[in-house]
């Protein structure tokens, strides 16, 4: 009968979270969704450079899923800024969305006593200008200026770190436990990929054959 009472009790707390709070969930999905859609397309992207991507994917199915899972990210962004808007438990103001370094939002994550939420979310705001740039460009540019669209999609490693931090620092599920040792395994396993990267293009040493 406890357990019943328990139970019964916790799905009403549930409901009365997801009814109250429903926007800031969906802020969270839609945030979480964008972080894995960098991090797929940042290690897709390597892999096709490199050619591992096609001992598994044919290359234009393997561009194809890159192309759908750009859009995607483009799609989550918008619905994590669209619902940061409308939520009403921390207010967000169109400027603050919009422009680096406005914001003040303080979630109490700390970095040597100082407070990093607002920097976090500026982070966030270039990552999400560096998207822009990134998928404009693809859909302009990759027929007809391919070495500049090349040379900007390293671009992509920028915001890939603007994001990582972004979600360490301003995420409240990954402050502690399973997810932030999640979160910080992923983002060392992207940083290796983009060193990989760079050493392979020749940009972090002194002499090499850009790609």
């Amino acid at each position: 009968m406890n357990l019943q009472l328990l139970a019964s009790t916790t799905v009403q707390i549930v409901t009365h979270r997801v009814e109250t709070s429903w926007e800031w969930y969906i802020v969270r999905a839609a945030g979480f969704v964008a972080a894995f859609l960098i991090v797929l397309l940042v290690l897709s992207g390597i892999g096709q450079v490199t050619g591992f991507t096609y001992r598994f994917i044919e290359p234009i199915k393997a561009w194809t899923i890159h192309k759908a899972m750009a859009i995607a990210l483009v799609v989550s962004i918008a619905l994590h800024i669209i619902f940061l808007l409308l939520d009403h438990y921390i207010k967000f103001t169109i400027p603050q969305v919009l422009i680096p370094f406005l914001s003040h939002y303080n979630n109490t994550t700390q970095l040597f006593g100082l407070a990093l939420g607002g920097l976090a979310i500026s982070f966030g705001v270039l990552a999400m200008y560096g998207v822009v740039i990134l998928v404009a460009s693809s859909l302009g540019w990759i027929d007809t200026h391919k070495r500049a669209w090349r040379k900007l999609h390293y671009i992509s490693y920028l915001v890939a770190l603007l994001v990582f931090f972004h979600v360490i620092y301003s995420g409240t599920d990954v402050k502690y436990g399973m997810f932030r040792f999640a979160w910080l395994f992923i983002g060392c396993i992207v940083i290796i990929g983009i060193i990989s990267r760079l050493l392979r293009s020749g940009l972090l040493r002194n002499n090499g054959d850009s790609d």
